[in-house]
């Protein structure tokens, strides 16, 4: 029987901060049609090679600003204790 998360720890903060993991799946894909034909050449770099270049620094920012907003709802205690639930009911089970 699979265990479910809320079931080893209390509710924890809210996660709606996840939205902005569409960012850049937006960024690379969903703009990509529209700066095909921009002219512009910075750094003498077809424009589209710059927007995915900056999109792979979007990225980078966008995942590490997840990553604190995960730490301040408090997932790594709520990791904690599935883990721990986990082990804990493998070994009730006699499986290592």
């Amino acid at each position: 029987m699979p265990l479910h998360p809320s079931a080893i720890s209390p509710a924890v903060g809210a996660r709606h901060h996840l939205w902005l993991l569409c960012l850049p799946f937006i960024w690379q894909l969903g703009l990509a049609p529209l700066i095909n034909d921009v002219a512009l050449r910075p750094f003498g770099m077809p424009f589209p090679m710059a927007w995915q270049m900056a999109g792979v620094v979007l990225s980078s920012l966008v995942f590490a600003l997840v990553f604190h907003l995960d730490q301040r709802a408090g997932l790594e205690t709520e990791e904690q204790a599935f883990i721990a639930a986990i082990l804990q009911r493998e070994a009730a089970e006699g499986v290592q």
